[in-house]
């Protein structure tokens, strides 16, 4: 007959092998449902993939690019086209079409309905017609006088207007053409002020029935150059609309 304390020995043995046993069955039980779980997760991931704006990243690096909107698509920036002038303008990256500005007030009339762009606070572009009494609707053989008049007169009233009675220096006096069309561009640049280095550009186009006029403005600001740049890329994008 065995002594008391074997049969207790051999009690404990059963009982942390019987503890085993159900830590086993416990594990085993565990591991199958994490697994169903994840196989599950994948099922729902492969049936609702997550939008690509909605996606997280799991780990740093550089964050995704925004998607293409109708501002800038793959294919390039979108053109605005203006039915007063029959003209398109792009819209290139930073600007963006508004229904009114107040960088510089425009006598009314001036640019009826006309298109315009924005860039941040400081820089502005329209897009409208020439007054027909300054320069002929149909262009003369050689309009640069008519035109090159019209380019400077509207600036300096630009200008005036921005800030009366301050020093002007005159940047350019150019033919360089626009839409392959004949193209006068006066630009000014306030001296002084609290407008001091504010840019005022216009350009007059003659287009077949009609004379464009083109004006950007660019307050002061630190990033004026770099306005500057991108008004003038924006006053060369204009084409004429298909026949």
């Amino acid at each position: 007959m065995q002594p008391w304390w074997w049969r207790s020995v051999a009690a404990c043995a059963s009982v942390l092998v019987l503890a085993g046993l159900v830590a086993v069955i416990a594990g085993a039980v565990g591991a199958d449902r994490a697994t169903a779980l994840r196989a599950a997760g994948e099922d729902v991931a492969a049936v609702e993939q997550p939008s690509p704006a909605a996606a997280t990243p799991t780990a740093p690096g550089p964050a995704p690019g925004p998607a293409p909107d109708a501002a800038e698509p793959d294919r390039g920036p979108d053109r605005v086209p203006d039915a007063v002038t029959a003209t398109t303008v792009a819209v290139l990256p930073g600007w963006r079409v508004v229904p009114t500005q107040d960088v510089v007030e425009i006598p009314a009339g001036r640019f009826e309905d006309a298109t315009i762009l924005r860039r941040g606070a400081d820089a502005v572009v329209l897009v409208g017609v020439a007054d027909p009494a300054r320069v002929p609707s149909q262009p003369e053989p050689r309009p640069s006088a008519a035109l090159d008049a019209e380019a400077r007169r509207l600036a300096d009233a630009y200008v005036e207007q921005l800030a009366p009675g301050a020093d002007t220096a005159a940047l350019t006096d150019d033919g360089e053409e626009i839409a392959d069309l004949p193209t006068r561009t006066s630009v000014r640049r306030i001296e002084g002020g609290a407008l001091d280095g504010a840019l005022v550009r216009v350009s007059t186009i003659a287009a077949p029935g009609r004379t464009l006029a083109v004006l950007a403005v660019v307050r002061p600001s630190p990033t004026v150059g770099a306005d500057g740049d991108a008004a003038d890329a924006v006053v060369r994008s204009l084409r004429l609309d298909p026949a």
